[in-house]
């Protein structure tokens, strides 16, 4: 028969034993159970008990009370169990032994309470003890779900103790002790878990009954156990961001979580080593935001923000203690990795693209933290929250040179889970930047750890911590001989009951499990190097607890502004004045503020987005401060009265820093107006600086300049819209002399033409100049022609008798010698062209001078006429 059929052919057999035991325990407890001491019982027995108990019982007016299982925080919750009116006792296990074995007999103490307002007397308290667990899965079935408890088979009877004091109502609690020696347990010598049940019985109104039932587990183990599980540790100390942009804490609620008995007092207190002790072996991951506000409140004054103004705060000496142990941790020889700064949300920061962003929080986180402790953290250690990370994070990560790699393990599961034992924590995974070593940190351990709830009815530390203790021997028993190396990473903002971080961080030293430094690996060749887990996975779950990408895009967006300051406050080459400048102006506290604001604090079920949307919008103040007082003054119309001109600007450093800008001047119509695109200026604090700038108008009209403010890198420091000025411009563009060039042309042309025709006219004189004015008698058909042309004109023909003022118009007698033939009847120019086209063209000549003699005789009329009149 193989392993594989022989295994399963045992856990049928068990199955069916147990059901039987079960179904016959059922019958006797229906039938009034009475306990007896078993007759090979011959002292108290010690049960190590941490698992959920069961006590149960009525309240006073009749209500069912529960007792839930609360020792984690996660998804996968413990079962909580439904009273049975039947039980008003409860059960609570105060101390016990953690770890039996033929040297360390078993030992209970417990309290009895009464829950229920009727007496119980003659109690007794019965202790049975069930078969060995063989798997995990059914140490957390029987942990989990009281029914699978209360169901099982407890077939060895350990001790019966009887309780002498009853329980009254209104009295306190009846304590019991019960132990017996480990030789009548007749356990064998080897690594084992058994379930446990305590069972109360009492008389009730007269009545014999179970009054209470609980369930825990008995931890058996040699003392030399082959091939411990080696566990490291990775202990977050972290807490929410308060600091703000301008340097005041948001709240003062540090200074309580570092105080005496306080939660992160308690964390680090539980690590540092005494004085002689060897150095833990437990890893710290230290959120920087944390130890940079710790240094602001010891070195003091600091102020914090209040709904009134800012409150002023003394130094804190608590914080200079604080961060004084910090750095004996680490001079001791303690591992310490550096959060990224803000402990940023890495994987919603790589869905968002925002490359960029991580690897400042990386470089970030790592330098304040060195300054904090004096020397420089593990920088290829990454923890991020909630150990959540995906593939192409993890890429991102290697290439910054990031090595290891804590995950959550129930992203990289066991290769063949059916093999029933838990595989090693670490693995390798190949990424784009090299082979990247992951570490799947336990969730049932980390949720284990974390230790009982203050809420009324929860498990008491005792067990709880008896839950881990067997959890973890679990681990080992489920194959001996062979070390699986474990990681329990802590939860980021873990608050413990008083002295349980010291518990459970202490007991890790046991027979089966060993603490190891986190860098620790197993033997060269030995079977645990062989990687047994499966690819990396990144279920809806964990997708779902990231941060909105809303709040990423928010976030750099407001980042991108800041850097826009950042280059007008401390452009490149500007030196250690530039430098000044910026710190003096929050430029690094402000985009430390935005990093703060990606935490995974603010991831949904933590401490909300009230604390980020505060950081936020205190940057958001800050830059639009620095961002308004930096504005341009400039009239809205300027005038030009030549193609070139200026227009005077001016731009204002309302601020107390000194700016370095550049003015953009772009017009809406570069082909008519052009002038200087950009001018850099730097203008001293609160000062003012005036410039005019060139511009070309092309031609008339009004054109608008759009001016704006740039950083040096070519970006708008502000969103707002430019600052628009119309330029008005009555110059002649080209298009206009263009016109009055060509029109000028044409009426020169036109001139020219008709000079050149008047010339032509006196070419065509005789040499002797005009002839004398005569008065040829016409002929019949030149006076024909002269008659029809004139119509009614009174024509008086120069030269007559009847004109008043005769003269010699040498027009009007050349057209006439041309129009009328000579004393032969012959026309002088008949032979040059048709008699008809000459003498038409000669007529309206004549015409035209006969009209201007006329006007003329008619003046000179008018002037005679005056003359006699004057001599009257």
């Amino acid at each position: 028969m193989t392993e594989y059929g022989y295994r399963l052919t045992t856990r049928s057999v068990r199955i069916a034993i147990l059901i039987i035991l079960s179904v016959s325990e059922l019958v006797l407890n229906a039938t009034a159970v009475r306990a007896q001491p078993h007759s090979s019982s011959t002292g108290p027995v010690r049960i190590s008990t941490g698992y959920t108990h069961v006590s149960t019982g009525l309240s006073p007016g009749g209500a069912q009370l529960s007792s839930p299982r609360l020792t984690g925080s996660s998804p996968a919750a413990s079962t909580i169990a439904t009273p049975s009116p039947s039980q008003p006792v409860h059960i609570a296990i105060d101390a016990f032994t953690q770890i039996a074995s033929m040297q360390i007999p078993p030992k209970i103490t417990g309290r009895l309470e009464l829950t229920d307002s009727a007496q119980v007397s003659s109690l007794e308290v019965r202790v049975d003890l069930g078969r060995p667990l063989s798997s995990r899965s059914d140490l957390a079935n029987l942990r989990d779900s009281t029914t699978a408890a209360a169901t099982a088979s407890y077939p060895t009877p350990v001790v019966a103790q009887p309780i002498a004091n009853p329980l009254i109502p209104g009295a306190p609690p009846v304590t019991f002790t019960a132990g017996a020696s480990p030789a009548t347990l007749n356990l064998p010598a080897a690594l084992r878990v058994y379930p446990v049940r305590i069972a109360a019985s009492g008389t009730v109104n007269g009545q014999r009954r179970i009054v209470a039932t609980a369930y825990t587990f008995l931890v058996w183990a040699p003392l030399n156990v082959t091939a411990p599980t080696p566990i490291s540790v990775v202990l977050p100390l972290a807490d929410v961001p308060r600091l703000r942009a301008d340097g005041r804490l948001s709240d003062d609620g540090l200074t309580d979580l570092i105080a005496p008995g306080g939660r992160l007092d308690m964390l680090l207190n539980a690590v540092v080593p005494a004085r002689g002790e060897q150095t833990s072996t437990v890893t710290l991951a230290v959120d920087p935001v944390l130890v940079q506000t710790l240094k602001i409140i010891a070195d003091g004054p600091y102020e914090v923000a209040t709904p009134s103004g800012p409150s002023p705060r003394r130094p804190d000496r608590n914080a200079t203690i604080f961060l004084a142990k910090l750095r004996a941790f680490a001079d001791a020889g303690g591992t310490i990795v550096a959060l990224p700064y803000g402990d940023v949300d890495v994987v919603a920061l790589t869905r968002a693209q925002e490359y960029h962003s991580i690897l400042v929080a990386l470089l970030t986180g790592q330098t304040v933290v060195a300054n904090a402790i004096g020397r420089t953290p593990d920088t290829t250690i990454a923890y991020p929250g909630g150990g959540l990370i995906d593939q192409t994070t993890l890429d991102l990560l290697r290439r910054m040179g990031i090595t290891t790699v804590i995950t959550d393990s129930r992203l990289l599961p066991p290769k063949e889970p059916d093999r029933g034992y838990t595989p090693a924590a670490s693995t390798n995974i190949a990424t784009s930047g090299g082979v990247a070593h992951a570490l799947a940190a336990d969730t049932e351990l980390a949720r284990l750890a974390t230790g009982p709830t203050a809420l009324p009815d929860s498990p008491t530390q005792a067990e709880s911590f008896q839950d881990l203790v067997a959890e973890i021997a679990m681990i080992t028993a489920e194959r001996p001989g062979l070390a699986r190396a474990q990681t329990l990473a802590l939860p980021r903002y873990w608050d413990p009951p008083a002295d349980w971080a010291q518990k459970v961080l202490g007991g890790l030293s046991t027979p089966f499990s060993r603490p190891v430094p986190l860098a620790w690996a197993p033997p060269a060749g030995s079977a645990a190097t062989n990687s047994e887990r499966g690819p990396l996975g990144y279920p809806a779950w964990a997708r779902a607890a990231e941060l909105p990408a809303s709040r990423m895009i928010a976030a750099e967006d407001l980042r991108s502004q800041v850097q826009s300051l950042k280059s007008v406050l401390c452009p490149p080459g500007s030196g250690p004045s530039g430098i000044r400048n910026c710190i003096a102006a929050g430029i690094d506290a402000m985009e430390n503020t935005l990093t703060a604001t990606e935490s995974v604090a603010w991831r949904a079920g933590a401490a909300g987005t009230d604390g980020a949307d505060t950081l936020s919008a205190g940057v958001a103040g800050a830059v639009r401060s620095l961002r308004d007082g930096v504005r341009i003054v400039a009239s809205r119309s300027v005038s030009l009265t030549s193609k070139h001109g200026k227009v005077p600007v001016t731009l204002e450093n309302n601020t107390t820093f000194t700016v370095s800008v550049v003015l953009s001047l772009a017009s809406t119509d570069h082909s008519r107006l052009r002038s200087a695109s950009k001018l850099a200026l730097t203008v001293p604090p609160l000062q003012k600086e005036q410039v005019e700038v060139d511009v070309n108008a092309e031609g008339a009209g009004t054109f608008p300049v759009n001016i704006q403010i740039l950083t040096p890198a070519g970006r708008p420091l502000s969103a707002d819209p430019p600052l628009r000025v119309l330029v008005k411009s009555t110059v002649f563009g080209v298009i206009a002399v263009a016109i009055t060039g060509g029109s000028l042309a044409v009426l020169v042309l036109a001139v020219a033409i008709r000079l050149f025709r008047r010339l032509r006219v006196l070419r065509r004189q005789p040499p002797g100049g005009p002839s004398p004015p005569v008065t040829p008698a016409p002929a019949p058909a030149a006076a024909a022609a002269v008659a029809s042309v004139s119509g009614s004109w009174s024509l008086a023909m120069p030269g007559s008798p009847d004109d008043p003022d005769s003269g010699d118009d040498p027009d009007t007698l050349e057209c006439a010698r041309r129009l009328l033939p000579d004393a032969a009847g012959h026309d002088p120019r008949a032979s040059k062209r048709g008699e008809s086209e000459y003498r038409t063209d000669d007529l309206e000549r004549l015409i035209r001078a006969t009209n201007n003699v006329r006007r003329q005789a008619t003046v000179r009329k008018q002037g005679t006429t005056r003359n006699e009149g004057a001599r009257w």
